[in-house]
């Protein structure tokens, strides 16, 4: 009988550990009422974590064994929460954060440049980010739009394979693509139209694939960007020092492409933590310099809309969010979103077609378990040659009523109940 009852109690302990608990709620301005919109929510002592939508809106599994953590919430500009788990575990949970006015610091003796900040952030890569192999959990939502239409919505949760953030030659970028980001695809589903899908012929066929959604990573991929020295001559940069709510200072800085550069650049802000030089958020849109360059080049590209080859682009309207967060002892990249807007022409007739695609992706959880990278099962051709519905197989509609990292705002249930009507 004693033998019984210790397995019984060791079964249940059992139980008790893979129990995951749910928490969900939204994340609210203090002061306005006003919801916040892609705040980071993290636990403390774990690489789980994820951000809220577009209404505030945030649900995040909480493993059994991390019941006695604390979740930390933050938002650029407010101040950090730190709430013990347990007193989250309630039906939903609004959380209030209180906005922080970010006063420029006082004068200092020895003073940086924007440039020298930017070297920094970039030395110190493997320093706050790892250079070892990690494999990040995300989730990812895809909207495509065809003349303001919602055609196409996607949804994946994937792992992804990172050879890790280090330093390496511009020349090495080609090699450093092909190496990291390895996906494999846990759960997916599809709603498409596929008629109007397919009315924007290989505009409106190309998915995106799985690991391409992490290019926008520029911590790891930083040659190219705003990060990388060679470029800095093409840009304007100027810096405010700001005061964080918990102390220390974030380098803010802004950057514009020169006037007189006849390159294709961006325009945007970056943060930069003033303690670490970790990079905290990238935002960026293409410069209006670049338009001039953009014309002399969109006649080499026609595309076939319609089953009508010629069509050429206008230049495109991108808006690109990069968001990095600590978690537990390093800096992981949180989420991305990016945003396109696309105007296509038919010279003959002067026709014209808009399409556009906004791409979610959120960290839920990272690890460097080397047990889990030794067993990783990703493919590279397949994350990036198929279309996700291609791969999935039928769609897990069970799960899917039961699971969202990214809960569904009332406007965009009723554009996907739309979709193919």
């Amino acid at each position: 009988m004693r033998t019984i009852i210790c397995l019984l109690l060791l079964f249940l302990q059992q139980i008790t550990l893979s129990q995951v608990h749910e928490i969900k709620g939204k994340i609210i301005d203090s002061v306005s009422h006003s919801a916040l919109s892609f705040a980071q929510i993290s636990l403390q002592h774990s690489g789980i974590g994820t951000t809220t939508n577009e209404d505030g809106n945030f649900r995040l599994d909480i493993p059994a064994g991390n019941r006695e953590d604390t979740l930390l919430i933050c938002y650029l500009g407010y101040e950090t929460r730190k709430i013990p788990v347990k007193a989250c575990l309630v039906p939903s949970v609004e959380i209030f954060l209180k906005p922080v006015m970010l006063l420029l610091s006082e004068v200092e003796v020895v003073g940086l440049t924007p440039k020298e900040v930017i070297r920094r952030a970039v030395e110190r890569i493997p320093t706050n980010y790892g250079k070892d192999p990690l494999i990040l959990t995300a989730f990812i939502r895809s909207q495509k739009s065809v003349n303001n239409k919602l055609a196409e919505y996607t949804e994946a949760i994937i792992d992804d394979l990172k050879t890790g953030y280090y330093l390496y030659k511009s020349g090495d970028s080609g090699k450093k693509h092909k190496q990291s980001n390895i996906p494999v695809l846990l759960k997916g589903r599809v709603t498409s139209d596929t008629n109007l899908v397919n009315a924007m012929g290989e505009v409106g066929r190309n998915a995106g694939c799985l690991g391409c959604n992490f290019i926008n990573d520029f911590v790891e991929f930083y040659h190219h960007s705003i990060l990388d020295e060679d470029l800095f001559r093409y840009y304007d940069l100027s810096m405010e020092e700001l005061i964080q709510p918990e102390g220390g200072k974030i380098y803010h800085i802004r950057f514009a492409q020169k006037k007189d550069v006849k390159e294709r650049l961006w325009k945007g802000e970056l943060f930069i933590d003033g303690s670490s030089f970790a990079v905290m958020k990238i935002m960026q849109k293409p410069s209006m310099y670049a338009y001039d360059a953009y014309e002399k080049t969109k006649y080499k590209r026609g595309y076939t809309i319609l089953n009508k080859p010629g069509w050429l682009e206008e230049m495109p309207f991108i808006q690109q969010t990069i968001i990095y967060s600590k978690r537990d002892t390093s800096w992981f990249l949180s989420s991305i979103r990016t945003e396109n807007w696309m105007t296509f022409t038919y010279p003959p007739n002067g026709e014209k077609m808009k399409f556009s695609y906004k791409n979610d992706i959120v960290i839920t959880n990272a690890t460097r378990d080397t047990e889990k990278i030794k067993n990783f099962k990703g493919d590279k051709i397949i994350g990036t040659t198929q279309r996700w519905d291609q791969i999935i197989g039928r769609p897990d509609e069970i799960f899917w009523a039961n699971f969202n990292y990214l809960p569904i705002e009332e406007t965009l249930k009723i554009a996907i109940e739309g979709i193919g009507k």
